[in-house]
């Protein structure tokens, strides 16, 4: 059945400019709604639904961006919503910024819904089901070498996602992370918390991008011991923005992902693929 939540409730944190406070209020919606965020701060509340024609991306975030009007940082709490199994919420905002929560992870978002009461609806889930695999590859350049990725959608009875995160220079170990979306409990244990980072030598450009929210990120260096939540806590970050990212499909959907050395562009790629593929 589909769900949505039983009360309104807040969640605030810093802008990913780093720049100002950002609210978002969570509100129960109606079946078949969807997800839909409503800009407060514009003259007549314009609304944006979750769905990938408008999702844009850079090398950082995902946006949505509707007739010039933008909701920037979307994959934190759309990861937070498909986590729980929600799919009708309205989302009230009062800047074009979702915050930064919990150190960039998704964790501040769960707990708010799950403050809201999450519940059933009368009118069953509708998914998209991949039936046959299909796959986008992307490229990217370090130390004048060019390296793949590739994100992969095979068939599966449950949505599943799976990451390999291999990075050239090596600052990171090669790792796994693996998750099959079956119930609330396993999200909010093995993936809400795991933070989202960069690599010591990014930080001056990052700085530059999101100002005092860095004072939120993870910062790993090499040849130091990261306080990680887990030892694949790098990769757990990748499958959230992964979830997130596909959440822009307007549906759940039952299949396997697996990606390998992707981020944002290849995630939004593989929605807008699904959409030609699978959509109605």
């Amino acid at each position: 059945m589909q769900k949505s939540i039983r009360n309104s409730v807040q969640c605030t944190g810093i802008s990913i400019t780093g720049q100002f406070q950002s609210t978002v209020t969570f509100e129960p919606a109606h079946p078949d709604t969807g997800i839909v965020f409503v800009r407060d701060d514009l003259e007549g509340n314009p609304e944006i639904e979750c769905l990938v024609q408008y999702a844009q991306t850079d090398s950082r975030r995902t946006s949505l961006v509707k007739n010039n009007q933008r909701i920037e940082h979307t994959e934190h709490i759309l990861a937070a919503i498909s986590g729980l199994g929600i799919d009708n919420l309205k989302i009230h905002l009062d800047t074009p910024h979702i915050p930064v929560v919990s150190q960039f992870s998704c964790r501040d978002f769960v707990d708010a819904l799950i403050k809201a009461e999450p519940v059933f609806q009368p009118k069953p889930k509708q998914y998209r089901t991949i039936t046959e695999p299909q796959w986008v590859f992307d490229s990217f350049q370090y130390n004048g070498q060019r390296f793949d990725s590739i994100l992969i959608a095979l068939p599966a009875s449950v949505p599943t996602y799976t990451y390999l995160l291999d990075y050239p220079s090596r600052q990171l170990p090669t790792q796994l992370a693996h998750y099959k979306l079956t119930t609330d409990v396993n999200f909010v244990s093995e993936l809400s918390s795991a933070r989202s980072y960069i690599m010591d030598y990014e930080f001056d450009l990052v700085k530059k991008l999101i100002g005092n929210a860095m004072d939120q990120c993870l910062v790993i260096s090499d040849g130091r011991e990261a306080n990680l939540r887990w030892d694949n806590e790098p990769a757990r970050h990748k499958l959230v923005d992964l979830l997130g990212d596909l959440t822009t499909i307007g549906k759940p959907v039952k299949g396997h992902f697996i990606g390998i050395r992707t981020g944002h562009k290849t995630n939004i790629k593989m929605a807008k693929k699904i959409m030609e593929v699978f959509g109605e």
